[in-house]
């Protein structure tokens, strides 16, 4: 009987190569609206989901432009957006929770922070080095189909770039007492939570939480060397 080889991190938590490629071109958009999103405004000025990922798109985009740090993917400056707008409009707990799976209820409440830490992380180092492609980029929403009483919608929108073929990206969001939050999205019928769920769950079953937590920190050590390296 063959014993059973549980992965290494570098090789469970690597983001497929197809899928790179497709962060690579639209890590602006989903890393943005993910983490340096203008939350408590929009959160506030916002009532329906279509709009509400029209104005955080647009004003990602002008966001950016305007900011070489950014642009340059200073992780420090991107960390300190993070920290000052994210939580008010993405819902990165249950994000995390989806991602995770079964395993996230069986996590005592220090390893469920850990895991949003870690996994946040990540997302953050891999898409900050694709903020620097953000000048002929656009972003068109299309209207979301919904019923006044529905809770959990998809908005749906082409990410357009200069000389190349639209990119559709969806948006999943939950409505809550306090405004829709995004917890998920979705390029080329890719969704983020899926992707890095089988992943998650492999280590998880094989070295439990702690295990799953220490790899996850393991990968981001080696992606901030890489960072590192790319900036010197």
């Amino acid at each position: 009987m063959t014993m059973y080889q549980a992965p290494q991190p570098s090789q469970s938590m690597s983001v497929s190569s197809r899928l790179r490629r497709q962060l690579t071109s639209l890590g602006l958009v989903m890393g943005a609206a993910l983490f340096v999103l203008p939350g408590q405004v929009l959160a506030q000025a916002v009532t329906d989901p279509d709009a509400l990922i029209k104005s955080v798109t647009q004003d990602i985009l002008d966001t950016i432009r305007k900011d070489r740090s950014l642009q340059a993917g200073d992780l420090t400056r991107l960390n300190t957006l993070v920290d000052q707008r994210v939580m008010p409009v993405v819902n990165f707990s249950r994000m995390t929770a989806l991602t995770v799976g079964v395993h996230w209820r069986r996590a005592t409440p220090e390893q469920q922070d850990k895991l949003m830490t870690a996994f946040r992380e990540l997302l953050l180092l891999t898409y900050a080095d694709a903020l620097k492609q953000v000048q002929d980029t656009t972003v068109q929403v299309r209207p979301a189909r919904y019923a006044p009483e529905d809770t959990d919608v998809i908005v749906r929108t082409f990410v357009v770039r200069t000389g190349k073929e639209p990119i559709q990206l969806d948006y999943r969001l939950e409505k809550s007492g306090s405004g829709w939050k995004i917890y998920d999205f979705n390029v080329l019928g890719l969704w983020l939570v899926d992707h890095y769920r089988s992943q998650f769950g492999q280590l998880a079953s094989a070295r439990g939480i702690d295990g799953l937590i220490a790899a996850l920190n393991a990968k981001n050590q080696s992606l901030r060397k890489l960072a590192a390296k790319s900036g010197s």
